[in-house]
């Protein structure tokens, strides 16, 4: 059977990192008919220069500039039975293609396949931490999501209209949830597919970052289109650690204003509310093996869990399609 994939690279939103990318799909497309699509801005300097071995193509300003939008029109530029999906900062194993096709192919019903990611965290050009198994596919099978790094076959992909392009984040989630639903779900082999490089995180930098890109309303909008429809409840459940960490800082703020107004019993109820954030924090500071982080990252979920409120409620905010 001929093995033709199309790999596309969303270089939107940054590609310094795009050089050991297509270094790795290379690799792991070796002796495949294959075809490396770039979807970059116009300006993009790092891509333009990576046009010989791969085509940069730029969208027109018809398509919106969502990361879904940029992944659907770089596949229908490609024509291949097997679309690659690859963020402009990961590195593929090398065998990684063929396992995932080899196991695509023994199925008619798995729409794609991807792997465990591991994400390494750099600084100044040193690597600082590593996270394995960043969304915990485990020892494969079926899983809820792929992203980031893998394999969908084209078919399944067009059945169900690709990625929604409304999406801002959040458009991994969405459409592995369609094709499942569509009977066609993702899978996971048992090995590494790819290691995501990356700044360290969580941080402010990153916090401002998704607040300035509308990257905290992906959620949202997921709730919003998919409100009175047959998958609300599976996407709300999912966002239940963000929603709950928003209505707990309510709540403490509400008990904070009763202790301060004087009212006997807010006092008792501030300290336990109090001792309970502090607890939520020394987890997360444990987890991380830093305290600074283990607060970032408490303090990222309230971020998140604003901003899927606010897009939920109200639509995308201002300068997000």
């Amino acid at each position: 059977m001929t093995r033709d994939v199309t790999a596309v690279v969303v270089a939107y939103g940054g590609s310094e990192r795009l050089a050991a990318t297509l270094d790795s799909i290379a690799a792991a497309c070796a002796g495949m008919s294959s075809e490396t699509i770039v979807v970059a801005r116009p300006d993009d300097a790092v891509a333009r220069a990576e046009s010989g071995r791969a085509r940069v193509l730029t969208p027109d300003p018809s398509v919106r500039p969502t990361p879904g939008a940029h992944r659907n029109f770089g596949a229908r530029a490609g024509a291949g039975p097997w679309i690659l999906f690859a963020d402009a900062d990961v590195v593929f194993e090398p065998g990684f293609v063929y396992a995932a096709i080899a196991a695509l192919e023994t199925t008619t019903t798995a729409a794609g396949a991807g792997g465990r990611i591991h994400e390494r965290q750099w600084k100044d050009g040193r690597l600082v931490r590593e996270i394995p198994e960043l969304h915990r596919t485990g020892r494969g099978g079926t899983v809820e999501m792929l992203a980031a790094a893998w394999l969908a076959r084209r078919t399944a992909f067009e059945a169900v209209g690709g990625f929604d392009p409304r999406l801002p984040a959040e458009e991994d989630m969405e459409l592995c949830i369609r094709l499942a639903g569509a009977g066609t779900p993702v899978i996971a082999l048992d090995r590494r597919a790819a290691y995501h490089d990356c700044a360290p995180r969580p941080s402010l930098a990153e916090i401002r970052r998704r607040l300035k890109g509308g990257l905290f309303a992906g959620q949202g909008l997921v709730l919003r289109h998919a409100w009175g429809g047959p998958l609300f409840t599976r996407h709300l459940v999912r966002q239940r650690l963000f929603l709950f960490t928003v209505l707990y800082a309510a709540l403490g703020a509400t008990l904070l204003v009763a202790a301060l107004a004087g009212l006997s019993w807010a006092g008792a109820a501030a300290a336990g509310w109090a001792l309970g954030a502090a607890f939520a924090w020394a987890l997360m500071a444990w987890r991380k093996r830093s305290l600074a982080l283990g607060g970032l990252a408490i303090l990222t979920w309230l971020a998140l869990g604003l901003g899927i409120l606010r897009a939920w409620w109200f639509g995308p905010p201002k300068g997000v399609a």
